[in-house]
């Protein structure tokens, strides 16, 4: 066997255990982000806030459908009557998002964890990122499907981001106050008390 030969083999053992070894640290974030979801033994979720923020993500999201879908018809014949196109898609995203935005801020108003509508955000967030590289992968080679589908990405769900998550953003800022730590020992929690 010549040098060449066994510097090649080398090289692939190197690869293959570089490649075991990222696929063990991905199978390991995996479990560890899908663990936030599984129930302690007292039948409650490990991360009450992944799981109610993960929940609350599919109500924002049919909220924001429910709104485009209602909303824009009767705006139309007030849109129709401003000149520049651009202009009048925005005002009518800007306004189904806002419309949107006052449950949001009912619901961070009443909740006991501020959180909730921020990570909530974040949740639709991630959504609209997997739908965008998706949607590109898919129309890879059509140019003009790509610019249709941007403009539709950019005016129902671009800009519902844009005004959600820097609202919650500041809500959660403002109003959140980490819990401060309990000077008691942790057996003194479970311990019944009259």
């Amino acid at each position: 066997m010549d040098h060449d030969e066994i510097y090649r083999r080398a090289r692939e053992a190197e690869k293959a255990q570089a490649g075991k070894k990222r696929k063990e640290k991905r199978a390991a974030r995996e479990k560890k982000f899908w663990r936030a979801f599984l129930f302690t033994e007292d039948g409650k979720p490990k991360s009450g806030l992944g799981v109610y923020t993960f929940c609350m993500s599919f109500v924002f999201l049919a909220l924001y459908i429910v709104s485009f879908m209602l909303l824009l018809d009767p705006l139309e014949p007030l849109l129709t009557r401003i000149s520049l196109s651009f202009l009048s898609n925005l005002i009518g995203s800007l306004i189904c998002s806002l419309v949107v935005l006052l449950p949001c801020w009912l619901i961070h108003r009443f909740a006991k964890d501020k959180r909730l509508m921020f990570g909530t955000y974040l949740w639709l967030g991630g959504y609209g990122i997997v739908v965008l590289i998706a949607e590109l992968i898919l129309l890879r080679s059509d140019s003009e499907a790509i610019l249709h589908f941007l403009s539709f990405f950019g005016w129902f769900m671009l800009v519902p981001l844009l005004t959600g998550i820097p609202f919650t953003y500041l809500l959660c800022r403002r109003d959140h106050k980490p819990q401060a730590a309990s000077t008691e020992p942790e057996w003194k929690k479970y311990v019944n008390r009259r």
